[in-house]
């Protein structure tokens, strides 16, 4: 499992994990399931209407070389899918009590991952633009620190965002309370 691999601190906690919202790999998939199946449709539509004589013969003299080109583009279809399908999977937010964690999946071989602690956090920036992400409630995570614009997270299509937003912002809350106690600050 991937939570196998995230190595974390002695008594931190997992407060919660999001994937990208599920319309957004339901719309990638049947895209890809259209591409697929076009050339099929395609040789329906050609088998249903009178052809020439020639273009009849043509077709049969190259059936073997028509049926490798539905192969090969079906297997291209299905590389497509299990890169979305993989994508989908492997992409991951994790929020614990101490920092929050963002793998994101480039490809097949390609990870990155990165953290950041919740008492650097700087700012919890949410979008969500359109009908269908305003009525399915998904949209853009943009977390903020206050050093270099490298260390800024952004994951778009994230589900509940404002939910998400909300148990960050509480759990920063609880970091830097227990950051206070453990100094003897007074709390703000």
């Amino acid at each position: 499992m991937l939570f196998d691999k995230i190595e974390l601190e002695k008594n931190e906690i997992i407060i919660k994990t999001a994937r990208k919202h599920w319309f957004i790999i339901y719309t990638e998939l049947s895209l890809i399931i259209l591409f697929a199946l076009f050339p099929l449709f395609c040789m329906m539509v050609l088998l249903s209407i009178p052809l020439p004589e020639k273009i009849t013969e043509l077709f049969i003299s190259n059936s073997s070389f028509i049926v490798f080109g539905l192969a090969a583009w079906l297997l291209l279809s299905s590389m497509a899918a299990a890169t979305v399908w993989t994508s989908y999977f492997l992409d991951l937010w994790v929020i614990t009590d101490r920092r929050i964690i963002v793998i994101d999946q480039e490809g097949f071989f390609n990870r990155k991952v990165g953290n950041f602690r919740l008492e650097r956090l700087q700012d919890i920036q949410v979008t969500i633009s359109g009908v269908i992400p305003t009525l399915l409630d998904f949209g853009t995570i943009r977390a903020q620190t206050a050093s270099a614009s490298e260390s800024n997270f952004e994951s778009r299509s994230l589900p509940h965002p404002r939910e998400l937003q909300s148990t960050i912002q509480t759990a920063m809350d609880e970091r830097l309370k227990a950051i206070s106690n453990d100094l003897g600050l007074p709390i703000e």
